[in-house]
């Protein structure tokens, strides 16, 4: 870990996805963005509220692991942003008297006039999380742009408070301290987002800054060169998601996020006319969807949200004064076409913008998508604090157990067993049912004996027998050639015909082994 560097660590919990952006303080306060990771929130988040501290916890844990491999710290530490319709704006006015004689405005007097807005109460169940004045006054009522070398007998301010709700925060605080994070400081994100987006000027000169994420639409108003006034729709790209699946019951949901990105549009007269075919994973097609109805569809929610936005801006009375026109970021201003309907119902100047400013021209890539705008924001606004302390990366390495060797099994190859060129004949088995009794062999030396067959009573079983052959060359080889057999029970006709042939044609020299007749 290279020690002179000085991290700055920002995480953005979003309806949809957790962000960390990691960067280093170069000079005079330019962040170089390290890395900018998205770990998508599979459910726990409605409308920036959190629901499930857990399933949160669980993808900001993931993000910051990731983070951390791609920087090689570790993170400890981190500013956080908070959204949500739980998050307003109030304003408070109190006075001072001036403590010179001779009425002259001094850095004392504005000193104390804002210990006294650090006195100021939040209502039960709201805790202030950032004030700054808007303006100051004179006793007679004049506007004071630097009320310091002014003379009045008394001094005014007017202060912006930003108020969250208790339970929100106290939720938000959960997943931190869960996922092994501590917060340095809690931000309202429509209070930080226009720190890399708009430059000094267009805030003196008066600007809108629109962030339309997944759940949540910011709303941040400048004019004079301090933030006037914030606001937070509980509408965005979800709401867009829900009626295109309403529409069409047969699109996948997780197709839904990449047909409003890459065929969706805005404004329906600036759709082409044509057939959307959408694939499942599995390769079966759904229905053909008109490109027009997907973009009436979606121009049909971003009307309602462009309305809400706009109603905000007259109501806080800026409708008029926005010299420097409206600029859209966060991940719906991806969708086509959608400056020109803002343009469209506000009659302003729009455009769609991603961070830029404070940052190094290295570092423009890495943050080129609008979705990553209020994580570098909170970035700068971070830097302004002062940095985040890291530790040195040591993840632990899970060593699996290895099974034991097992001992090889060599199998040797078997020899195919040659068949003898000539066929050797079937031998019958014998039945399994009465056992066969074996009859004596017969040998002569001159012809072979033609045994006579009776015909028994009953039909005859065959048995094996033996057929021999005198070999004229030799009257010792002897071979023995298997033929077709009568069968006779041991004790049946068999035997007696057997014995009155042997009889009938005596042999010399025979003799008959006992075991031959079992």
């Amino acid at each position: 870990m290279d020690n002179l560097k000085k991290y700055v660590v920002a995480v953005d919990i979003g309806s949809s996805e957790v962000t960390i952006a990691v960067g280093t303080m170069v000079e005079d306060g330019i962040i170089n963005i390290e890395t900018v990771v998205r770990e998508p929130i599979v459910a726990g988040v409605t409308a920036g509220l959190i629901d499930n501290s857990q399933t949160v916890a669980e993808a900001l844990r993931k993000a910051r692991e990731r983070a951390e491999d791609e920087v090689g710290v570790a993170i400890t530490d981190a500013y956080v942003s908070l959204s949500g319709k739980f998050v307003r704006c109030a304003r408070y006015t109190d006075h001072v008297f001036v403590e010179d004689k001779d009425n002259c405005i001094s850095p004392r007097d504005l000193a104390a006039l804002r210990e006294r807005m650090c006195n100021v109460k939040a209502t039960d169940g709201e805790t202030i999380m950032d004030f700054f004045p808007l303006c100051y006054k004179n006793d007679i009522g004049t506007e004071l742009k630097n009320p310091v070398g002014c003379y009045s007998k008394q001094l005014s301010a007017t202060y912006n408070f930003i108020l969250c709700d208790n339970t929100s925060k106290d939720r938000l605080r959960r997943v931190f301290l869960e996922a092994g994070i501590k917060i340095r400081a809690t931000f309202a994100g429509a209070a930080v987002v226009a720190d890399s987006l708009v430059t000094s000027d267009e805030k003196e000169d008066g600007v809108a800054i629109v962030d339309i994420g997944s759940g949540v639409t910011d709303v941040a108003i400048y004019r004079g060169g301090v933030l006037c006034y914030v606001a937070s729709i509980p509408m965005g790209g979800s709401a867009i998601n829900t009626d295109i699946l309403a529409y069409n019951k047969n699109i996948p949901s997780k197709t839904v996020e990449n047909l409003k990105r890459k065929c969706g549009s805005a404004v329906v007269e600036l759709t082409p006319d044509d057939i959307i075919k959408v694939v499942r994973t599995q390769g079966r097609p759904i229905k053909p969807i008109p490109r027009l109805n997907l973009a009436a569809v979606i121009e049909a929610r971003m009307t309602d949200i462009v309305e809400y936005v706009w109603a905000e801006i007259r109501e806080a009375g800026y409708s008029k004064r926005l010299g420097a026109g409206i600029v859209l970021t966060g991940g719906v201003a991806n969708l086509k076409n959608v400056a020109e309907l803002f343009h469209r119902k506000t009659e302003q100047e729009v455009r769609v913008a991603c961070a830029e400013i404070g940052i190094t021209t290295e570092s423009l890539e890495k943050v080129a998508a609008t979705e990553s705008t209020l994580a570098v924001s909170l970035l700068l606004r971070g830097a302004s604090v002062g940095p985040c302390p890291v530790g040195n990366l040591i993840r632990k390495t899970v060593v699996e157990p290895q099974p034991a060797p097992q001992p090889q099994i060599v199998v040797p190859p078997v020899t195919p067993v040659q068949q003898p060129a000539t066929p050797q004949p079937a031998v019958t088995p014998a039945p399994a049912v009465q056992t066969p009794v074996q009859q004596p062999i017969q040998q002569t030396v001159a012809q072979p004996v033609q045994q006579p067959v009776a015909q028994p009573a009953v039909p005859p079983v065959q048995q094996p027998i033996s057929q021999v052959e005198n070999n004229e060359d030799d009257g010792d080889d002897i071979e023995e050639k298997p033929t077709r057999r009568s069968f006779f029970p041991k004790w049946g006709l068999g035997k007696k015909i057997t014995d009155a042939i042997s009889k009938a044609f005596p042999e010399p020299g025979e003799e008959l082994d006992a075991d031959d007749d079992y």
